[in-house]
C-alpha cells in the first residue's frame, strides 16, 4: 500500500501527464490555425478557432484538476499550495520523482515558449487577413465609385478613372 505523499506525488505526475498532452493539442490547433491563416482560407477560419477554443476549454478543466493535485501534496508537505511550484516539487520529491516533475517542467516551459512563438504568428496573420478585407471593403464602398445618370450612363463624383470592380462589371 502506497503512503499518502507517494500516492499526492502519484496523483499529481498523472495529472501532469494529462495536462501536458492537452497543451500539445493546444500546440497542434492552433498550428493548424497558422496554417489555415496563411493560406488564407478564410471559410476554415471559424472552424480552426472553434477547435482552439476548444482545447483552452479543456486545458482550463485540467487546471482545476491539478489544483487539486497540488492541493494535496502541498497538505503531505505541510506548505501552502500557492506556494508550491513544479520546480519546488522537483526540487522536493524523491526519485524517481524528482526526475518526472523536472521532465515536465522543463516539457511544459518548451510548450509555452512554442505556443507563444505560434499564437504571436497567427496574430499576425490574423492581422494582415483584416487589414485585406478591410481594403476590399474600402474599395468596393469608396466614393469614386461612379453612379449612374437618368441616361443610362456612369458619372463620377470626381475625376477618377473607373475601379477594377467597375471594369469588371
Amino acid at each position: 500500500m502506497m503512503d499518502p505523499t507517494t500516492r499526492a506525488l502519484e496523483r499529481l505526475a498523472d495529472t501532469l501527464w494529462a495536462q501536458r498532452h492537452l497543451v500539445e493539442l493546444l500546440l497542434y490547433r492552433l498550428t493548424v490555425a497558422k496554417l489555415v491563416l496563411a493560406a488564407d482560407e478564410r471559410r476554415f477560419v471559424a472552424l480552426a478557432v472553434g477547435e482552439v477554443d476548444d482545447a483552452v476549454d479543456k486545458l482550463r478543466d485540467a487546471e482545476l484538476k491539478r489544483e487539486v493535485a497540488i492541493g494535496e501534496l502541498a497538505d503531505q508537505w505541510g506548505v501552502r499550495a500557492e506556494d508550491l511550484t513544479l520546480s519546488e516539487v522537483a526540487e522536493r520529491a524523491p526519485e524517481p520523482y524528482q526526475a518526472v516533475f523536472a521532465d515536465h517542467r522543463d516539457g511544459f516551459q518548451a510548450l509555452t515558449e512554442e505556443i507563444e512563438a505560434t499564437a504571436s504568428e497567427n496574430r499576425r496573420l490574423a492581422t494582415a487577413g483584416l487589414r485585406s478585407v478591410q481594403h476590399a471593403l474600402d474599395v468596393l464602398t469608396s466614393d469614386t465609385t461612379g453612379t449612374y445618370t437618368a441616361a443610362g450612363t456612369t458619372e463620377w463624383p470626381r475625376a477618377t478613372s473607373p475601379t477594377r470592380l467597375d471594369q469588371t462589371l
